[in-house]
């Protein structure tokens, strides 16, 4: 696959490159190279914020055993190693890779390598993506038609029209439907960063909302292991993804994200008959809601009674979303918490608080 590569810069801000990695992090990989050993305190915060969205690779100039492990407990996800006769010995060998620059045609490329290319072409990218090997490709050479040429060559489809199917997922990871894509509607999506398909009645450009207002924000397009299947992930807007102004062209789902859309309505609503309502105006009484479902949490899981634990855990949880929802925190946003601590390599220490 490409990963897109953004060379470091001290001058760069945290906040431009925080910008740069969303705005290139289309594939859900970016690799920082070039990085000072004296930048660690200057990448961490960057690593917390982006960390569980963004699978991050590292490239240092230099950096001792201590940054190295401190890169990954932040958040990165692998360190990039460009001496191929030596290794991290304190990372795990699937939290390091090799990087191989300019290879011949000819090289054999060893699984877990990365390639960087000085003179990117679709068809060299294309090539190693067969040998299933990742290419670096600087953020200077990757243009939409470079991107897009990349995926004509790789994908397959079987459809005598040509289209390839194409699952459309909200941040969390809940499918709102199905849609099909081509040259053309994949080349405009990747320009806009907007949800664009091909529509096979109109037999022309589907821009989803562009009409009804329920439009997508592309965050991310991912290929399938066949590379016959393409994933949209986006941000959809109200009032959803279906032509019958529901979330998903699945139906009413007992899902996480049709709790979120209740309380989010509870909330919206000025009842002050409602529950969650009041809990959300009332901090003082939330904050003793919090406190004693999660004590009774502790007291059901030292029970070992299965059905009360899950009672208990769905107050807590239910309180805790009241909590997150009023305060404009998403539940994507606790979902990249948790993944960024799965990078994680070193056990966290109980007695601290970070």
């Amino acid at each position: 696959m490409i990963i897109p590569q953004i060379e470091y810069s001290s001058a760069t801000s945290p906040q431009q490159l925080i910008q740069t990695i969303q705005h290139w992090s289309l594939f859900g990989q970016i690799a920082i190279t070039g990085i000072d050993g004296n930048a660690i305190d200057a990448v961490k915060p960057i690593l917390r914020k982006l960390g569980g969205t963004v699978d991050i690779s590292l490239e240092f100039d230099s950096l001792d055993a201590e940054g190295q492990l401190a890169m990954l407990n932040e958040g990165a996800c692998r360190l990039i190693n460009r001496d191929p006769s030596s290794n991290f010995e304190r990372v795990p060998s699937d939290r390091q890779i090799g990087l191989i620059e300019n290879p011949p045609l000819d090289q054999a490329i060893p699984q877990n390598t990365l390639v960087s290319l000085d003179s990117p072409t679709a068809s060299r990218i294309s090539e190693l993506e067969m040998a299933r090997i990742d290419c670096l490709v600087d953020i200077g050479d990757l243009t939409p038609e470079l991107i897009t040429d990349f995926f004509k060559t790789v994908l397959v489809t079987d459809r005598p029209d040509g289209l390839w199917s194409t699952v459309i997922v909200d941040p969390i990871g809940i499918a709102l439907g199905l849609a099909y894509s081509n040259y053309e509607s994949l080349l405009h999506a990747i320009e806009t960063r907007c949800g664009t398909y091909w529509s096979r009645s109109r037999d022309g450009l589907w821009i989803k909302g562009e009409t009804s207002g329920a439009t997508q924000q592309l965050l991310g397009i991912r290929m399938d292991c066949d590379r016959d299947c393409l994933r949209f992930t986006v941000t959809q807007d109200s009032p959803g993804f279906c032509h019958r102004n529901t979330h998903t062209c699945f139906g009413q789902e007992r899902t996480i994200q049709s709790v979120v859309e209740r309380l989010q309505q509870r909330l919206a609503e000025a009842d002050e008959s409602s529950f969650t309502h009041r809990l959300a105006n009332q901090p003082e009484m939330l904050e003793a809601k919090l406190l004693e479902e999660a004590k009774e949490l502790s007291l059901a899981s030292q029970q070992n009674d299965q059905d009360e634990i899950a009672w208990e855990a769905a107050d807590v949880l239910y309180f805790s979303l009241i909590a997150m929802l009023k305060n404009g925190v998403p539940l994507e946003n606790v979902y990249a918490e948790l993944a960024r601590r799965m990078n994680r390599v070193v056990r966290r220490d109980p007695g601290l608080k970070n």
